[in-house]
């Protein structure tokens, strides 16, 4: 990844306007982050009872008691590696930075990772969701 791209990812995180797709970055760059991988079931990504009472994904947990301590990351790592319809269980995170019926915390970025865009391409909704900080 080029300096400017770098540069413009900081000033994307710090903006926490949309969730940014980055290309070819292995998640180890980013600290403070919640990773849910590609192939997640679909339990992952909605809440469940437990008794009477309906409560969150354990990642989410996670990544609220992060977001406490400052500024933490979501990253949907290696979304293109999925087939063009698979990718979409991940719009209601992108869209509407919630899992079920739980807010993500304000102070939570999300990033998406591709990897190989050009022969791997990523669902033309996913694409409209997110600022892209990589070379397509």
């Amino acid at each position: 990844m080029k300096k400017v791209d770098l540069e413009s990812l900081k000033e994307l995180l710090l903006l926490n306007e949309y969730p940014i797709l980055v290309e070819d970055i292995s998640n180890e760059l980013f600290e403070n982050a919640v990773i849910l991988n590609n192939d997640c079931d679909m339990s992952l990504l909605n809440g469940h009872y437990e008794g009477v009472n309906f409560v969150a994904p354990d990642w989410y947990n996670i990544l609220v008691e992060k977001c406490k301590n400052g500024r933490s990351l979501l990253i949907i790592n290696g979304i293109n590696n999925l087939e063009i319809d698979e990718q979409l269980k991940f719009i209601e995170i992108l869209k509407y930075r919630k899992i079920s019926t739980f807010d993500l915390p304000k102070t939570c970025s999300i990033i998406v990772t591709a990897y190989d865009i050009k022969n791997k391409p990523i669902a033309e909704e996913i694409y409209s969701l997110v600022a892209c900080v990589c070379g397509v």
